[in-house]
């Protein structure tokens, strides 16, 4: 059977309890009308819907005193009264939730939904509402993540006007109108008001994630199919937050043979006031339970809402001999063992027996795997027991590192890293399997410059338990091998040189005469380069075989080649006309490096000197000579330095 619950009976019971439940707003959508008018002169234009037959809506103090008016509803939207806080829905969007029997009245619904903006658990919760045209009657259903659903009850609503009991109310009310001047009604009556529905969702429920409300009209005072009679308004929702009964205990044990042991509880959350029964006789109804013998005892605890948690204990008959559990060490790294043990004092026990394990003596030997406690219970001749315990603390040993190799560059660093580095392990680094000083710290390091093949070591270190160390290796790439150079086709101007290719290595560079290193003429895997073109006695060349890497380049080989003394070419004639050949005299040859001409006319007078490579225009002053038989001589310098001098007689033909 439904429970139907009068609101105003509700808030009696309410203020009667003996611990304030302080209600906070919960954010919910769904809101199908604008029944509040917040701006400006026209109602009309702010709002969608009055809330009755007469058109008639709330209005906010800021409205109020932009129309003279008394009274209002807050601007922020915020009614408390202490142990409830609302907050009502944005003023310029819809901030009612409207209902009708059939959804007859305009702009109103039959049912309707107010979905939370955030679900969460409640262990109670209130609606802020009143109902128009009389009284109200509706259902609501709470609706839960976990695709269940609860009947919370069925509900009458008084009217806004003159209802018991209200939670607020001295608003005023106005018509819906598009301009003043507004009458307010309802303040000399402290009307209209407003009313709370309290629920306390079923103790099953209210762990569970609530995503919305269900609101069904059911029937109303005022009967009008056609206009609609009676309307239920819902302004807002707030809440308790659920809260778990958490419960923490101390228990005194009865000394052996007598009824004086105790088990106090204490509640660290939940919802006040809490109740107590143990399972005493008679039955305990305190925190704390007493004059208790051995035995087992368990209390359920209620909260509030009546919602139980249920605790058990035992109290056991405790020597008078003192027992004192120990652990030498108490603190290993898993894999390692240790030794517990129990000091009696005051007298002898007979009986020692540890968990777990069952361990039957005073001492023993464990290899625990995790942080585990020990607990020894030792009998005395009477057959009472005593109980201590002690913790050993296991602390779990690294994996060894894991690092990969690297092969790097020649005379440059590495950067080693652990892969299955694991937070908030330490990493130290060393150069020695064991012992030594540590190089660095962290789970990368980075080494020295590597000439040669170097292995380095890691370990991972977890609150003082060691892991073993890893080894790993640093080796520095190969250098491809200096090619080996040799002067082949030397010409008085040019020369090939050649060189055996190199082992691994992917083509060469060449310089000559320490200009840019470029493609050998045969091609960048080729292995000659042919030099052509050249004045003077000597030239070098360097070649570089190049490796995978930069780094593997080899150091340049070098090779200097002495090019052929070239021959020296006078002519006996030229013929100066200006069409560019065989304009000048001179003498010609690859390997000259300076000449001194000097030219006879036919009675010994010299009329031309020069140092000019260039040679003899056949002008004298600037005036062209005749044709003729003239006389020369010339001292020629060769590259090499050495010194030839000629003479003769050159025809001069124009």
């Amino acid at each position: 059977m439904k429970r139907v619950l009068i609101v105003a009976s509700m808030l009696v019971m309410c203020a009667c309890r003996l611990y304030a439940q302080t209600y906070t707003p919960v954010a919910v959508t769904g809101f199908n009308n604008d029944a509040v008018a917040e701006t400006g002169t026209d109602a009309l234009a702010v709002t969608t819907t009055g809330l009755d037959k007469q058109d008639k809506l709330l209005y906010t103090q800021g409205f109020a005193a932009t129309n003279s008016l008394q009274a209002g509803i807050p601007d922020n939207g915020i009614l408390s009264n202490g142990l409830r806080t609302y907050q009502l829905a944005d003023y310029t969007a819809n901030n009612c939730l409207y209902l009708s029997d059939g959804g007859a009245a305009v702009n109103s619904a039959a049912a309707g939904f107010l979905s939370l903006v955030t679900p969460a658990a409640y262990s109670k919760l209130s609606f802020l509402c009143f109902s128009t045209e009389q009284k109200s009657t509706l259902t609501i259903t709470l609706h839960f993540t976990d695709g269940t659903a609860a009947d919370a009850g069925t509900f009458t609503i008084l009217d806004w006007f003159g209802g018991t009991n209200p939670i607020f109310n001295s608003y005023g009310r106005v018509a819906r109108i598009s301009a003043p001047p507004y009458n307010v009604e309802g303040l000399p009556s402290n009307d209209p008001r407003m009313y709370a529905i309290d629920i306390t969702p079923a103790c099953e429920d209210q762990p569970k994630l609530l995503e919305s409300i269900q609101v069904d009209y059911i029937s109303g005072t005022d009967v009008d199919p056609v206009n609609g009679g009676s309307r239920a308004v819902f302004l807002a929702v707030a809440g308790i937050s659920y809260q778990p009964v958490a419960l923490t205990a101390e228990t005194t044990q009865a000394t052996c043979g007598n009824a004086n042991g105790s088990i106090s509880l204490s509640v660290t959350s939940g919802l006040a006031p809490f109740s107590y029964e143990w399972s005493t006789t008679p039955a305990q109804t305190t925190a704390t339970a007493t004059d208790l013998a051995a035995g087992s005892y368990s209390c359920v605890v209620k909260d509030a809402n009546g919602c139980p948690v249920s605790f058990s204990a035992d109290v056991i008959e405790q020597s008078t001999i003192l027992l004192k559990a120990l652990a030498k060490p108490a603190a290993i790294c898993t894999g390692s063992s240790t030794t517990i043990y129990a000091v009696p004092t005051g007298g002898r026990l007979v009986k020692y027996t540890w968990e777990p394990g069952a361990l039957p003596d005073s001492s023993a030997i464990v290899t625990p795997a995790v942080t585990t406690m020990y607990r020894v219970t030792g009998e005395d001749a009477n057959g009472c027991n005593v109980i201590d315990s002690v913790e050993i603390t296991v602390t779990e040993k690294p994996e060894a590192p894991v690092i990969s190799p690297l092969s790097i560059c020649p005379d440059s660093t590495a950067t080693l890293t652990i892969s299955n580095a694991i937070p908030p392990f330490i990493y130290n680094w060393y150069t020695f399997p064991s012992g030594g000083s540590i190089a660095g710290t962290g789970s990368t390091y980075t080494t020295p410059g590597i000439t040669d093949e170097t292995t380095f070591y890691a370990e991972a270190v977890n609150n003082g338990c060691t892991s073993n160390r890893s080894a790993v290796t640093v080796t520095p790439f190969e250098v491809v091998a200096v090619p080996v150079i040799k002067a082949d086709n030397i010409t008085t101007s040019g020369v090939t040189f050649t060189w055996a290719p190199v082992p691994d290595a992917t083509g060469y560079l060449v310089s000559v005469d320490n200009g840019p290193y470029v493609t050998p003429s045969s091609g960048s895997q080729g292995t000659s380069h042919e030099v052509s073109g050249l004045k003077q006695e000597t030239v070098t060349i360097r070649v570089i075989a190049l490796g995978a890497l930069a780094c593997q380049n080899s150091i340049p080989g070098e090779a200097v080649a002495k090019l052929k003394p070239g021959q020296i070419f006078i002519p006996n004639a030229f013929t100066p006309n200006g069409d560019g050949l065989n304009d000048y005299f001179r003498p010609e040859g690859t390997t000259i490096s300076s000449i001194l001409l000097r030219v006879f006319n036919q009675w010994g007078e010299m009329i031309y000197q020069t140092s000019d490579l260039k040679g003899w225009d056949g002008t004298y002053k600037g005036k062209m000579q005749p044709s003729g038989v003239y006389t020369y001589t010339v001292k020629v310098v060769l590259n090499n330095k050495e010194e030839i001098v000629r003479k003769g007689a050159i025809n001069l033909l124009r």
